[in-house]
């Protein structure tokens, strides 16, 4: 896996070209705007041409040859009566001709719809015999054998017919040439013709209109182009270069986007979104599993596919590859944000912010299965010290279900959802504890120390009943007393009632296990939601279905009304739970990452 500078920026320009300057030349205004020199553009246009150019930077250079194969839709400028070497207007003419009438060309331009064969011009980059661009051979004086090749012409309309111009928009496939069109329409009339002008107003999803610079292009019409005077070299050089100054920079600058879902579509891969499990382990590289993803609804996804990531928030993460069932990194974007998340070995090593050790931290730990209403306090009392490092230690699954696998019914919420909803709350970081059998043997003392000597802790609070330790022995009389030993500060909080009983993680579980989603929702805080990570979904019928997948509960079998959470918006739904497998109504899902389902109830 590589890694890139965070300050490195990744993402797509929407550029208009003028005419006069090559792809290549146009690249620099973006170069010098964004202070970078890692750029790459999806298509050339002829330095007589003008229009659109999607252009890659940073990372997302490494998905040109996806955008590159886009359909793409051009106005082109066609000049009957003379045909140049080049087709175009830098070139010699070499031929003359009668100039057709208009009924004449809208007679023979059906033929050039649908799947045709073209010869691509002399003056092109098509390599010939012995690798020479043709181009390169035609300059030297010698003639090449060009064999044609397939292409698709999706649409193409006569927009205007002027003396000898005819104004035409073609929408094409990759690997057409505009100007042998023109050549080749004209000879279906029994004349000739080059190309006069060139306009490309988008590529796949990308309009022209988009574009940075586009206001400084004229009107594309036969009468304004006609009336243009010609334009010296050295004058389109100045038209070039009056974009390298500093008030363009802003323009592109703006027009910076990220990869988006649809888009990731658009260039054939498959979108993926990161729990916020997955994000960590993402970010630091280690092994990626299925569980670390939430998948489109609907979407088979084989043994061997190529994945758009994208962060839980939606900024895109980079590119990851299946191949025969097995994740491996494509390559990745590193992620932006302030909540960090640790494990317990990277703690242990000393890998907490520097910045923030320096400062000291405020703690508190517990398995925070819910996280419930009963642990409000606590988040409240760590978050409320000045000039501390808010942090929540969380183990990676309840330890209920540690202690009675055999009997346990499963996590009211999934590591992912309790991750976000400590970043919501605003801790600095968490530090997800895997309860290892080395971790179980610790005793409090030492674990307390750890914390102090790695973390800096000056603050802790935990609720009355707290324990820590091996077998639980480190009890909150204890903990108050180290704490007057080694000078931090601790709380112990009070339980807190529901229907005059503690709330717990176990009577929510019990609640929601029966269906009975309003006692849990009030001792919550918040609605019941199941975590679709790692869910595969297969259409049937009407609707998708999955299987049972993690350790989170789900409730008794049964129909219910849930809020489907996706990528694009929220949806009310009907679900049926039976036999370990969930059904969900379609409504509005097609094609979006289903990340939740929300039990709403009246």
């Amino acid at each position: 896996m590589q890694t890139q500078n965070s300050e490195a920026p990744s993402g797509i320009v929407l550029l208009a070209k003028v005419p006069g300057a090559t792809s290549f030349s146009s690249l620099s205004s973006i170069k010098k705007a964004l202070s970078t020199s890692k750029v790459g553009h999806t298509g050339t246009l002829d330095s007589f041409a003008d229009g659109l150019l999607v252009v890659l930077v940073g990372k997302l250079t490494r998905l040109v040859p996806h955008i590159t194969g886009f359909d793409k839709t051009y106005l082109a400028l066609i000049e009957f009566g003379k045909e140049t070497d080049t087709l175009d207007p830098t070139g010699q003419v070499i031929r003359t001709g009668q100039i057709p009438t208009r009924a004449q060309v809208e007679a023979v331009m059906p033929q050039f719809k649908g799947e045709i064969d073209q010869v691509p011009p002399v003056y092109s980059a098509i390599h010939v015999g012995g690798g020479k661009r043709a181009s390169e051979l035609a300059r030297q004086g010698k003639s090449a054998e060009i064999p044609a090749r397939k292409i698709t012409i999706y649409d193409i309309k006569l927009l205007d017919f002027q003396d000898k111009y005819a104004l035409v928009e073609v929408s094409c496939s990759k690997g057409t040439y505009i100007r042998a069109l023109a050549r080749d329409i004209a000879a279906a009339c029994s004349s000739c013709a080059h190309l006069a002008a060139l306009r490309r107003t988008r590529v796949g999803p990308f309009e022209l209109k988009d574009g940075a610079g586009a206001e400084d292009l004229g009107e594309f019409s036969i009468s304004g182009l006609t009336r243009k005077a010609a334009v010296s070299e050295s004058e389109e050089e100045s038209e070039d270069s009056s974009r390298s100054a500093s008030a363009f920079f802003p323009k592109i600058r703006q027009s910076l986007r990220d990869m988006d879902e649809n888009l990731a579509r658009f260039c054939g891969f498959i979108p993926v979104r990161l729990s916020e499990l997955g994000a960590n382990t993402y970010a630091n590289g280690r092994p990626l599993k299925k569980s670390h993803f939430y998948y489109p609804a609907g979407t088979k996804i084989g043994e061997n596919a190529q994945l758009a990531v994208f962060y839980p928030q939606g900024a895109f993460a980079g590119v990851v590859e299946k191949n025969k069932g097995r994740l491996n990194y494509g390559f990745v974007i590193p992620r932006k944000k302030d909540f960090t998340v640790y494990s317990w070995e990277q703690i242990a090593d000393g890998r907490l912010n520097a910045k923030w050790k320096e400062q000291g931290t405020a703690l508190t730990v517990g398995s925070f299965d819910g996280p419930h209403f009963g642990h409000e306090a606590l988040f409240q009392a760590a978050l409320a010290q000045e000039n501390l490092v808010p942090g929540v230690l969380v183990f990676a699954r309840s330890l209920s279900g540690l202690k009675n696998p055999s009997d346990y019914e499963g996590d009211v919420a999934t590591l992912s959802q309790k991750l976000a909803f400590f970043e919501q709350k605003g801790f600095s970081f968490a530090v997800v504890i895997d309860f290892s059998r080395d971790f179980a043997a610790m005793e409090g003392r030492d674990f307390l120390s750890r914390l102090i000597s790695t973390c800096n802790m000056k603050f802790l609070v935990e609720g009355k009943d707290f324990r820590c330790g091996h077998k639980g022995a480190a009890d909150v009389s204890q903990i108050l007393e180290f704490s007057r030993q080694h000078y931090f500060a601790f709380l112990a909080v009070a339980p807190v009632l529901y229907e005059e009983k503690r709330i717990s993680s176990s009577r929510i579980r019990k609640a929601l296990l029966e269906g009975d989603f309003s006692p849990a929702e009030d001792m919550l805080h918040h609605s019941f939601s199941i975590d679709c990570a790692g869910w595969e979904w297969t259409t049937e019928g009407d609707g998708f279905k999955a299987r049972k997948s993690g350790i989170q509960l789900w409730p008794k079998d049964g129909k219910y009304s849930v809020l489907a959470e996706t990528t694009g918006k929220s949806v009310a739904a009907e679900c049926i739970i039976r036999n370990g497998s969930l059904f969900l109504h379609k409504e509005k899902l097609e094609e979006n990452i289903v990340i939740s389902l929300t039990f709403t109830y009246t």
